[in-house]
């Protein structure tokens, strides 16, 4: 359980950095490719959180 944990805050950490280097790329006017990169890896660890909560949700309602 406890690597279950360390496994959500990784994600959520990642996440909020990505979202907070993706829009300070954009206020600073950076490439546009950076700014995507953090885009990019912003929706995967948003996508990996989902899903980890969603099979992790799953095996505690049965």
């Amino acid at each position: 359980m406890n690597s279950l944990i360390r496994n959500r805050a990784l994600l959520t950490t990642v996440l909020v950095g990505g979202i907070a280097a993706n829009v300070a790329t954009q206020v600073l006017g950076m490439s546009l490719y950076i700014s995507a990169a953090f885009g990019v890896i912003a929706i995967a660890s948003g996508i990996a959180l989902y899903s980890d909560y969603r099979r992790n949700h799953k095996d505690q309602r049965n």
